[in-house]
């Protein structure tokens, strides 16, 4: 559990330092929160979800622009759902994103 926390708050460092601002609040709530809440958002839609997840939306702008941390906002995310795969604990979507970011970091899209 406590490396899942480690990883949760380099994501919440990189997002602020992203200024993504909304994203690292919710990524810092769930820090913050009790131990059920953190395991709630571990397998949330907030997290994992799609449109305006934290999986989908960290490092792009409104605007479509790529922020230069995303590979590494990625390679975290990558981290934390390859953890949760590992200790069973997923969302619907987590193995979708994980396959999704390694693939496009292995071919270079990323």
């Amino acid at each position: 559990m406590q490396s899942m926390r480690d990883c949760l708050e380099r994501l919440k460092t990189l997002l602020v330092r992203a200024d993504e601002d909304y994203l690292a609040s919710v990524v810092a709530n769930a820090l913050d929160g009790s131990d059920e809440e953190f395991e709630d958002f571990l397998l949330s839609n907030a997290l994992w979800g799609g449109a305006g997840s934290v999986a989908d939306q960290a490092g792009v702008s409104r605007d479509g622009d790529v922020h230069v941390l995303k590979k590494d906002i990625e390679r975290t995310l990558m981290e934390l759902g390859r953890m949760q795969i590992e200790a069973g604990r997923t969302n619907a979507r987590t193995n979708m994103w994980v396959d999704a970011f390694e693939h496009w970091h292995s071919t270079g899209v990323r």
